[in-house]
């Protein structure tokens, strides 16, 4: 995409429209000309779409009024919230096949139909170990939406990319951040941005509180408007009411750090001996006096906010001041237009396929100008060769029956019910004895045909034998492994939690409605009830491996560590289900109660002899009877969203976390159908484990869940 052409860096925002031009400058780059442009009002999802869209067409028009787009080149952002982002360690495999596995990968992590989202990936490392890929994907129809202020000027980006994404490439090509583990927090208005690069890889994960949040703290206490707050917060440090004004932010201040807070603990948790020492604060939100301090003193880490940027020259645009004042914002917009120009780490690009090929074939219309010409020109010699050819042809053939190509209709027979086609007897008489005619274009003919025409024969052959063989398979493979499924619901169902709730659950509506009515169930974080939405699972011979695949951990099982875990990289192929159940709990114990009941119950339902690890004999691999392999639970914690829907009730906005556990996901309001509850603070996981299949697993009976007095067993 490098281009030494200016390219012009978009990020439209909840707040205002920040845009930059730059143009390659050696080893730096050139400020040509900015614009920042705050909105009539800050949008919000909650608005009336005619609404939203008029006050963004509005900006978009005091942008263009100062600024001609229609020659130049563009790269847009779209907020980290709409984007689902996640980290994957690939297995090791040649760097030709990436792409594939890559495929098969994003299939697995993205929860909608690959048709319905624009995904694109970002190979960060690529080593003997393995690759470390960025998967990122939109839902096609919000990235749509959210284009719509390009399309309607019929301006079309050369790019796409998450505004994280665009962020890190600023950050990193001027070298404020390096090889040293970094946090970087972006707060924007709706949404903050916490990225977390180590080298040159990243984590990042998105969390709704932003400046907003502040202002409505302020409307809530003061009973003002949301513009008189918004000005309130703005000028509250020469404010005489300065102390109340913060008096009346801190529980946001409190809620955002304690969000950064876990996310920092998560990402470090499952990045063992990586450290973090230091923060990057960007964005406007940093204004507000103490801002940069609370968050040093409840972090415990150096909070730097950069102030400039050093391989970027501003000097010769115009209101230079202003923009230097007005930096730390346009973070976003400066790494969008460094893509443009090639300049930046990150490539992935959400790009819808069919605006990239407007904009391919619109790159190539002068040259079919000329292409026409040459075509005009040769056409009238390949006419004038065409008229002598075909009075040669006409000389050569006397007869035209005679060199006529023969037709051999396929004959079908028919044995134990099934037809067989068989070929005609004048094609084999063909090319055993020779055509009848002596003409030379019609022998040739003849023996063609003849020639193809039983090679269609042979190719439907080959099809009948492949399906019928197939059908038998299908119907061996069911009688098999009929009584595996009874048997893993069993273990399933036994595995959960079996309290009185539960059991009331399972009696009715009614029921569960009593039941809730006591203490202390009438707080739904305090029931201990996980249910489970969704079921599937995949088959393979080798189903380690499958496993391993799916969640990132390479060809070798890799399983060390994990709650029965059994080390079989050396043992013979098993073959088996991969399965993934998917629910939720309003629990508010989330992670720690699901490890700690359904996850921990179903993994003592294994058999009770362990493999001797690293061993080759069959011995070894019957120890593997309907032995369960548990990834780490991934579980995302709910917090509200303004779109998309899932399993009735979720939501997946990213990004999702590294390590097999998803950092974050957003949901609706929605409510519990029984209850009519909020299930905004419910929180989802998904649980991938392997069941082997042998013929022991197959005959025995399905294993007792252990004993839980905790659960009321």
């Amino acid at each position: 995409m490098a281009t030494n052409r200016p390219v012009w860096g978009i990020d439209l925002g909840q707040n205002a429209l920040k845009a930059i031009r730059l143009r390659p400058a050696g080893d730096m780059v050139e400020a040509v000309e900015y614009a920042y442009i705050e909105h009539a009002r800050i949008l919000s999802s909650q608005q009336d779409p005619a609404a939203r869209a008029g006050m963004i067409a509005e900006t978009m028009k005091k942008f263009l009024d100062g600024h001609n787009l229609s020659k130049e080149q563009i790269v847009v952002a779209v907020p980290g919230q709409h984007t689902l982002a996640k980290f994957v360690k690939l297995p090791p495999a040649d760097k030709k096949k990436v792409p594939d596995i890559v495929k098969y990968e994003a299939q697995q992590q993205i929860p909608f139909d690959m048709e319905e989202v624009i995904w694109d990936y970002q190979i960060f490392s690529h080593s003997a170990e393995g690759a470390e890929v960025g998967i990122f994907a939109m839902r096609r129809e919000v990235l749509r939406d959210h284009l719509r202020f390009l399309s309607d000027l019929n301006l079309e980006p050369l790019a796409v990319q998450s505004a994280p994404l665009a962020l890190y490439s600023a950050l990193k090509f001027d070298g404020i951040i390096g090889d040293e583990a970094t946090a970087v927090l972006d707060i924007g208005a709706q949404n903050s941005d916490l990225i977390i690069c180590t080298g040159d890889s990243l984590w990042t994960r998105n969390i709704p509180i932003g400046g907003n949040h502040f202002t409505e703290a302020l409307v809530k206490t003061f009973k003002l408007s949301f513009n008189k707050a918004e000005n309130l917060k703005r000028t509250a440090a020469s404010s005489k009411y300065a102390r109340q004004i913060f008096q009346a932010m801190r529980p946001v201040f409190a809620d955002l750090v304690a969000e950064v807070q876990r996310s920092i603990g998560f990402f470090t948790g499952s990045h063992r001996g990586v450290k973090l020492a230091r923060v990057i604060a960007m964005g406007n939100a940093f204004q507000l006096p103490g801002m940069v301090k609370f968050i040093q003193q409840n972090l415990g880490m150096d909070v730097v906010r950069p102030n400039s940027f050093s391989r970027l020259s501003a000097s010769e645009v115009p209101n230079a001041p202003d923009l230097l004042k007005q930096l730390g914002s346009f973070g976003v917009a400066y790494g969008l237009a460094l893509q443009g120009l090639g300049k930046s780490q990150i490539t992935s690009n959400l790009l819808p396929p069919d605006i990239a090929k407007q904009i391919v074939w619109r790159k190539k219309t002068p040259w079919f100008y000329g292409a026409a010409a040459c075509l005009v020109l040769a056409s009238g010699l390949v006419w004038s060769r065409t008229l002598m050819d075909a009075s040669a042809i006409a000389a050569v053939r006397e007869d035209p029956a005679a060199t006529s190509p023969p037709s051999f209709p396929i004959e079908e027979k028919e044995f134990n019910g099934v037809k067989v086609p068989e070929p005609a007897e004048a094609a084999l008489n063909i090319l055993e004895r020779g055509p009848s005619t002596t003409n030379e274009l019609g022998y040739a003919n003849a023996v063609v045909a003849a020639s193809q025409h039983l090679s269609q024969v042979e190719q439907q052959l080959r099809s009948l034998n492949d399906n019928e063989a197939r059908k038998v398979k299908d119907i061996a493979d069911l009688e098999t492994y009929k009584a595996v499924w009874p048997k893993l619901l069993h273990m399933i169902h036994s595995a959960l939690p079996q309290d009185e709730l539960t059991r009331a659950m399972a009696e009715g509506p009614e029921q569960y409605l009593a039941a809730i009515a006591k203490e202390p169930f009438r707080d739904r974080r305090k029931r201990r009830v996980i249910t489970i939405d969704r079921m599937y699972a995949k088959y393979s011979d080798d189903v380690m491996s499958l496993f391993n695949v799916s969640v990132g951990k390479g060809p070798a099982p890799g399983m060390a560590g994990q709650p029965g875990a059994t080390d079989t990289s050396s043992g013979p192929p098993l073959p088996g289900f991969v399965i993934t159940i998917e629910g939720r709990t309003p629990n508010e114990g989330a992670f720690a109660f699901v490890d700690s009941t359904l996850v921990a119950r179903l993994n003592q339902m294994g058999p009770k002899k362990e493999a001797k690890p690293g061993g080759n004999d069959a011995g070894a691999a019957q120890d593997l009877d309907s032995k369960i392999y548990f990834d780490r639970v991934r579980l995302l914690n709910c917090q509200p969203a303004s779109f998309g829907n899932v399993a009735g009730h979720v939501g997946i906005t990213p990004p999702w976390g590294g390590g097999g556990m998803a950092a974050a996901a957003q949901v609706d309001d929605s409510k519990d159908p029984v209850t009519g509850e909020s299930m905004k603070t419910d929180h989802v996981f998904e649980i991938k484990f392997v069941a082997v299949l042998s013929d022991k697993s197959i005959s025995s009976a399905p294993p007792a869940a252990p004993a839980d007095p905790d659960l009321g067993f």
